[in-house]
């Protein structure tokens, strides 16, 4: 397999000291590798599994979650006709697990991970994944919160990044629960003030960011095409705090009501293991994937 050469270009310190905790940019040279022009992108979405895209349209007020939309009939289209789809309408386009499974991406993918491994030694991600989003110019995506660890890296076009605090009144326990329980997809209630409290980042190729886990974000494609490479991790910690609010959530349907969301002290691993119980208990029930992603076995956090 073909390696690619270390991505990221200014990496320091002060990144490290933030990284995980805060909004974090930098830039990286993946953008000059000619592996994301149109014909590319068609080819890729012409050899992927098409039951891992998603074709979706949406309005332009960013408070109009209703307004998003499958457009299943694009799906199945031949690769160069999405594209056209993309640079005539308002699409945005998720290529799901390109990164971490298609033989041509996957070098891209194992040297930003390999990388961020090395410039962050506290940061031991315990499975990861990564999908391709191609948007129109002038698409958008809503505020929601995401139950992993996300990045992103710009390729092509720009767009504007939002990050809100992981707090309420941005984001609460309960919302993060229902995400958790699979019963919604993370969109959040949206007002035009909280923009005073985002962490605003200009993406343009070769510009790369991270944010904390479960911090709200919304981003809205301002010029060109958009091509983003979308990186997804789940570290101890994801896990632990994903397995006490999935607990927390249980608990609440049960008619218990939860006084902590701590993810520390022997509370947090009684719900951890909760957690864990009743999805074995519900995968024999009914085999079907976990709605936040397969487990990591305990033994593998053990070694983490």
């Amino acid at each position: 397999m073909k390696r690619v050469a270390p991505p990221l270009l200014d990496w320091n310190s002060d990144r490290q000291d933030e990284f995980g905790r805060g909004v974090v940019t930098a830039r990286y040279q993946l953008a000059r590798l000619p592996l994301f022009t149109d014909e590319a992108l068609a080819a890729l979405l012409d050899r992927h599994d098409r039951s891992l895209v998603d074709v979706c349209t949406m309005g332009r007020d960013p408070a109009a979650r209703s307004s998003w939309r499958d457009v299943e009939v694009c799906r199945h289209l031949p690769g160069h006709h999405l594209m056209e789809a993309v640079h005539q309408t308002r699409l945005w386009v998720q290529v799901r697990e390109a990164l971490n499974t298609d033989s041509v991406l996957r070098p891209v993918f194992n040297a930003l991970f390999d990388q961020l491994k090395v410039l962050n030694p506290d940061w031991k991600p315990l499975r990861a994944y990564g999908s391709v989003i191609i948007a129109s110019p002038g698409a958008q995506v809503f505020l929601h919160s995401d139950v992993s660890e996300t990045m992103m890296a710009q390729v092509r076009g720009t767009q504007r990044l939002l990050v809100y605090p992981p707090r309420q009144p941005w984001v609460s326990d309960e919302a993060l629960e229902r995400v958790l329980m699979g019963e919604d997809h993370g969109d959040l209630p949206y007002e035009p003030s909280w923009d005073a409290e985002a962490a605003i980042a200009g993406m343009g190729p070769g510009s790369f960011a991270s944010w904390p886990l479960h911090a709200p974000h919304r981003i809205e494609m301002t010029g060109g095409i958009s091509v983003t490479l979308a990186l997804e991790a789940v570290t101890r910690t994801s896990l632990v705090r994903n397995g006490v609010l999935h607990a927390n959530a249980v608990m609440r349907r049960a008619g218990w009501a939860p006084r902590s969301s701590r993810a520390r002290g022997a509370g947090a691993v009684a719900k951890l293991a909760l957690s864990r119980g009743v999805k074995a208990v519900s995968s024999l029930r009914a085999p079907a994937p976990d709605p936040v992603g397969e487990d990591t076995p305990l033994a593998q956090m053990e070694r983490a």
